[in-house]
């Protein structure tokens, strides 16, 4: 397997290719990536799925507020290659990038750069400047200079999955249904930061994670969660801290790790999303908030 963070020195032999932003691999890109893993391996070819970082989104839209990211860039490229894909190309996205026809990014990158042979999109795929190419335009292209386009039909599926569905799913509290969506647990990833150290004081010692300011954090709360850099259970905690009532409080990701006493600050940490406990609720003292986290690991610990 291979990571690429930019096309200027690739010179492939012949590829079985998808492309799109796949911001969470989900269920939905989890069929387009099999699709093209198992016609790499019926025509001895390797598999690749390209896809851009940042987001379109946060160069093109002029809203102020642009949606926040399933996935980290390190969080998308590993859950690709776990889908099977031999290669990951990842194209920095900029305007000058953004203004390259349909016609182009055919031509130039899925064809001559890549060589692919064959190409897997979903049915409403679209691409080039202003999101004008589509599937129509592949078909044309293609059988005009050796490319096989391989349309997969994901209205098949159970129910509307998409990025911006697990993002409601996730805002509300619901973590079943976007877990279900993804076909994985929800993932939050980043470093270990120096905290407070509040919570060791009344026996709930915590690692505080700093993540992107891009990455979507789902509703305010206590979850379940699975650690996995050390295979450890945790209860996860989001939000403004209950007690310390401070002005201009920002919200905070501290886990409590079960049976651990390494010290990790600066160490790289993933969280994997289970169950959503409750929800954020205030306390008076540290006392009644100690009470309350005895009550929530006894309860995640039953699971």
């Amino acid at each position: 397997m291979a990571i690429y963070r930019d096309i200027k020195d690739i010179n492939f032999e012949k590829r079985v290719v998808t492309v799109g932003t796949f911001d969470g691999v989900h269920s939905g890109h989890r069929l387009l990536l099999k699709r093209v893993v198992n016609l790499a391996t019926q025509n001895r070819l390797k598999s690749v799925a390209l896809t851009f970082w940042p987001h379109p989104h946060y160069v093109l839209s002029e809203k102020t507020e642009k949606p926040k990211m399933l996935n980290t860039l390190d969080e998308k490229t590993s859950l690709l290659i776990q889908n099977g894909v031999d290669e990951v190309i990842v194209i920095p996205f900029d305007e000058k990038f953004s203004r390259m026809s349909a016609s182009d990014f055919i031509k130039k990158i899925i064809k001559e750069k890549l060589n692919s042979s064959y190409l897997v999109v979903g049915e409403d795929h679209h691409f080039g400047n202003s999101r004008t190419g589509n599937v129509q335009h592949l078909s044309e292209f293609a059988a005009k200079n050796d490319l096989l386009v391989d349309v997969v039909d994901l209205k098949k599926m159970d129910g509307k999955i998409s990025s911006s569905e697990i993002r409601k799913a996730l805002q509300s509290g619901n973590l079943k249904l976007a877990n279900e969506m993804l076909g994985y647990e929800y993932m939050i990833s980043g470093t270990v930061k120096d905290g407070r150290r509040i919570g060791r004081t009344i026996g709930f010692p915590t690692a505080n994670i700093e993540t992107p300011d891009y990455k979507l954090l789902p509703k305010e709360g206590v979850y379940r969660v699975k650690v996995s850099t050390f295979d450890k259970i945790g209860m996860l905690y989001i939000g403004k801290r209950p007690v310390l009532k401070q002005e201009n409080e920002t919200v905070h990701v501290e886990v409590h790790i079960f049976d651990f006493e390494q010290e990790i600050y600066g160490e790289e940490i993933t969280l994997l999303l289970t169950h959503y406990i409750r929800d954020n609720t205030q306390f008076e003292n540290v006392e009644q908030l100690a009470e309350q986290l005895k009550k929530d690991k006894k309860y995640i610990v039953g699971l």
